[in-house]
């Protein structure tokens, strides 16, 4: 335990580091940037995301607003910075009870306020060909702390008809947990009760670690002046604890209750492919996309998406599309853990309450308008724009839950509405 609490203390000391190195490098960038005020390119846009999911029991509202600015104060470099934040409020059920469970009073109603603030900043340096990307996050909630690093180079072939992308990234995030000792049996875990006293050094409180890499390959390829398509490939590796700490699942015929256990390594694979035709004689863009994705907790899932995209007028396009999702469930998912689960083996060690592990579809369906205005040579848009943007957006989503129940009630959250709002300003 020591030796873990001393590798945890390293880790943060290493990323205290990385993270004032980072912001010195940044305010240096800053004054450079400055000094060739009259040579630099400044792109800032401002967006918001509102999800609303209304239920009679467990409503879930979260505001996202986020800004971004990048410069480029030389043809070769642009310097990116942003922030983002979740504002989230609601209800989400505490206990997942089975469907056979005799007492459906047991699942109770926990409400949820937060308040999440995420700061990045990155670089990009460009080569006649080639392109290479540095970007470093940081992330902080009341019980949920994550750090990320990414990396991605570029390259054009054939006349840039060609285009391939290779990223990686690393996330090494912390979550705040119930202070049990790692040698008590996963059947007598009690989840976390609040997060109040999160990442503080008190008994009934532990941090567990939470590793993420992300492998991604990207081919983009213009066939012709109308029709390109683009094929994406991903992959990641989960490592520490992978489930949600503040709920609990009935896994005794009696109503006993213990923390969701799932197994502590994650990995996922996926592909997918977009291909988009520009229909001169209609003066409409459509597009369709499928994508396939697989996991070492064997849930399958398949993605199909459609789209069209017009110009309305010479400064006003429309875009509508619509989605379908289809995914089976994991390993060890069950509705109801109090049936029998036998002693070994995936349903027997495993336990979950997360519906996101479910056999489950849903289909979205969605529009966006974007108005954009570009200033004459010579004369910007209110005397300061080169480029000025603003749009809006919504999608609609209903789920299907095949499977899942709340001690046998079907949930009343499956609807949901996001709506997006974002400017942008080209200087």
């Amino acid at each position: 335990m020591h030796r873990a609490v001393d590798r945890r203390a390293r880790q943060r000391g290493a990323r205290a580091v990385l993270a004032h190195v980072l912001s010195m490098l940044a305010l240096v960038a800053t004054v450079l940037v400055g000094s060739l005020a009259h040579a630099q390119v400044a792109d800032f846009d401002v967006r918001s995301t509102l999800f609303l999911e209304p239920s009679p029991d467990s409503d879930m509202t979260v505001f996202t607003p986020s800004a971004s600015v990048s410069v480029t104060p030389w043809d070769f470099l642009t310097l990116d910075a942003g922030w983002e934040a979740d504002i989230v409020s609601g209800a989400t059920e505490a206990v997942k009870a089975g469907s056979v469970q005799p007492n459906p009073d047991i699942v109770t109603t926990a409400s949820i306020t937060d308040f999440r603030n995420v700061v990045s900043g990155g670089f990009t340096i460009r080569r006649e060909q080639t392109t290479f990307s540095a970007a470093y996050s940081w992330g902080d909630e009341s019980d949920y702390r994550s750090q990320a690093i990414t990396i991605s180079a570029g390259a054009d072939f054939f006349q840039r008809n060609t285009q391939l992308v290779l990223s990686y990234s690393h996330a090494f995030d912390e979550v705040c947990n119930a202070g049990y000792a790692d040698s008590l049996s996963p059947t007598l875990r009690q989840p976390l009760d609040s997060s109040t006293d999160c990442f503080k050094n008190v008994d009934n409180r532990r941090v567990d670690d939470v590793d993420q890499d992300n492998f991604q390959g990207a081919w983009t390829q213009a066939w012709s002046p109308v029709f390109t398509t683009q094929v994406v490939l991903t992959g990641s590796i989960q490592n520490g604890f992978l489930g949600n700490p503040y709920r609990a699942v009935v896994i005794g015929p009696t109503g006993e209750t213990a923390q969701e256990n799932h197994p502590n390594d994650r990995g996922r694979a996926a592909g997918a492919v977009r291909a988009r035709l520009y229909v001169k004689p209609i003066k409409t863009a459509f597009g369709v996309g499928g994508r396939i994705y697989r996991d070492t907790w064997d849930l399958t899932s398949g993605t199909a998406e459609v789209e069209a995209e017009r110009y309305m007028l010479e400064w006003l396009r429309l875009r509508i599309r619509g989605r379908y999702y289809q995914q089976s469930e994991t390993l060890f998912w069950s509705d109801d853990y109090t049936g029998g689960e036998p002693d070994f083996g995936p349903r027997g060690q495993y336990w979950t309450g997360d519906r996101e592990l479910s056999p489950l579809s849903s289909i979205s369906l969605g529009g966006r308008v974007m108005a954009s205005w570009r200033g004459a040579k010579g004369d910007r848009i209110a005397g300061m724009f080169l480029e000025f943007q603003a749009g809006g957006g919504f999608d609609f989503v209903v789920t299907n839950l095949e499977e899942f129940t709340w001690a046998g009630r079907t949930p009343n959250d499956t609807t949901a509405l996001v709506t997006q709002l974002n400017v942008t300003a080209l200087f």
